[in-house]
């Protein structure tokens, strides 16, 4: 573990966790990792602030907090932060009550739609954001480009290009957003603006958020290239765990450092630091 000898981490006070391949398997499988549910309940014991953030985006705020209360990771839905939910902060932050076209299994919309943004099918459209979504038709396809070509800024909600999940019954690797957006960036010229880990206004405002500020705060998560380069480029303490190399989540790092501060093959490793 790297640098642990210079670092007093028990002093942190603000724990920011990835979900998928960190807490749990994936939010289609919440299979509990139980090392990560060992480190959770001793912060919480010792007083610290324990919140989520993920770059999950077909599933709402809301939705990843039931999930996660399901298998015993309990925090308020407050504290729980979504891709989706970055992205309409990022929206509502520059143009309050703006009208969107979200792409989304229902999740981002219903982020959206809490944050008090006009979601809508019609036009005038002044942000089309797209998550994963795997009912999305061609109408809806054709409709968003339209409307990127019309002026409408362009927006991708998190920046998976495939994932392992289950739909409709059916175990597979899906397509994620950030290949959706790709058709719609090479139909238009547009070049989308990717919210979610690891852009680090996005770990800064949920630090902002929770009333913590970056020295005070850690990043745990299971991918280099988007919870490790995300929290490094915010200015956070970065713990990296190892987990099943298949199931990270190919991400564009952006060029941040993807180093981690502390890396270990068990969360039970931090919890001896505490």
């Amino acid at each position: 573990m790297p640098g642990v000898s210079e670092m007093n981490i028990r002093e942190k006070n603000l724990w920011l966790f990835d979900v998928d391949n960190t807490l749990i398997r994936d939010v289609d499988h919440p299979d509990v990792f139980q090392d990560a549910l060992r480190l959770w309940n001793a912060l919480k014991t010792k007083g610290k602030t324990n919140a989520i953030l993920t770059n999950v985006g077909r599933l709402s705020s809301r939705q990843i907090h039931d999930v996660l209360e399901s298998v015993g990771f309990h925090t308020e839905i407050e504290k729980t932060f979504s891709a989706g939910a970055a992205a309409a902060a990022y929206v509502h932050n520059r143009s309050p009550g703006a009208r969107c076209f979200v792409i989304s299994e229902g999740g981002a919309t219903e982020d959206f739609v809490s944050r008090g943004l006009n979601v809508t099918n019609n036009p005038p459209i002044e942000y089309v954001a797209v998550a994963a979504d795997r009912g999305l038709t061609f109408a809806e396809l054709n409709f968003a480009t339209k409307m990127v070509r019309e002026g409408a800024q362009l927006i991708c909600i998190s920046g998976s290009f495939e994932y392992r999940g289950v739909y409709l019954g059916m175990e597979d690797v899906y397509i994620g957003e950030r290949s959706i957006v790709a058709a719609i960036e090479h139909a238009t010229g547009v070049t989308s603006v990717v919210v979610g880990k690891p852009l680090p206004e996005i770990f800064t405002e949920t630090m902002t958020i929770l009333g913590f500020a970056a020295d005070d705060a850690v990043m745990v998560g299971d991918n280099p290239a988007s919870d490790i380069a995300g929290g490094n480029a915010a200015g956070m303490t970065t713990i990296l765990v190892n987990r099943d190399s298949e199931n990270i989540v190919q991400f564009d790092s952006q060029g941040h450092d993807l180093k981690p501060d502390i890396a270990v093959n068990s969360l039970e490793e931090i919890i001896e630091l505490l």
